[in-house]
């Protein structure tokens, strides 16, 4: 796995995009995703769609080389982590989270996520919260804008189709950042990309395995 980063400026303070869709805020050694999915495969198995198991895995994976990466003390999920009910790929939730019994795991509530409180903690989670506040950015999984503050939200699964020399279009995932609010990728591969045209105030930044960059408007 291929670890780029982009540091940005957001609300004072500096985050650090990255091309493996999370978001790493070094002053309080935080990594923020959004959109896991876990048990989405299985939910579609479960209704005659075959798809591998290995989908899960290799999310999981992937975040824990990410928690391994950046010096991690505290993983925050803006919403969806689970895509469904309980199911054998959920499971995989509470084996993950006892391999970092020194991480704080903070779940910001989506609307997928529909356990109860009591379940949550069970699993690992270890905060719960509809919406969540740490130093001046609020934290929500759908967008709910909050006058005169900074919002770091997920839910709609961002990408931008990017207009090549050759006239065809390439899409990638990508991060939206505005001066108020930043909407994350999913993290989830398993997902589709909503290309929708965003304000222009706000700037696009895509990614692949090898690389993280901005996308002009003139390109799109």
């Amino acid at each position: 796995m291929n670890i780029i980063t982009h540091d940005i400026s957001f609300a004072g303070t500096s985050l650090t995009l990255t091309n493996q869709r999370v978001l790493f805020w070094k002053k309080h050694n935080i990594l923020i995703l959004s959109d896991l999915h876990l048990g989405k495969a299985a939910h579609f198995r479960k209704n005659g769609i075959a798809l591998p198991t290995q989908v899960t895995l290799h999310d999981l994976q992937r975040l824990e080389n990410l928690i391994r990466y950046f010096p991690v003390k505290q993983v925050v999920i803006v919403g969806d982590i689970i895509h469904a009910g309980a199911n054998t790929e959920v499971s995989l939730l509470q084996h993950f989270i006892g391999k970092f019994p020194d991480i704080h795991f903070v779940l910001i509530k989506g609307n997928h996520d529909r356990f109860t409180n009591t379940q949550w903690t069970t699993m690992g989670i270890h905060q719960i919260y509809q919406d969540w506040y740490l130093d001046n950015i609020y934290f929500t999984h759908q967008t709910n804008i909050i006058p005169h503050s900074a919002t770091i939200i997920g839910h709609a699964h961002p990408g931008v189709r990017v207009r090549m020399p050759t006239k065809q279009f390439i899409t990638f995932p990508c991060f939206v950042v505005s001066s108020q609010q930043i909407t994350l990728p999913a993290f989830s591969r398993f997902t589709g990309l909503n290309t929708s045209p965003v304000s222009r105030d706000s700037a696009r930044y895509a990614f692949h395995e090898q690389d993280i960059f901005c996308v002009p408007h003139s390109n799109l």
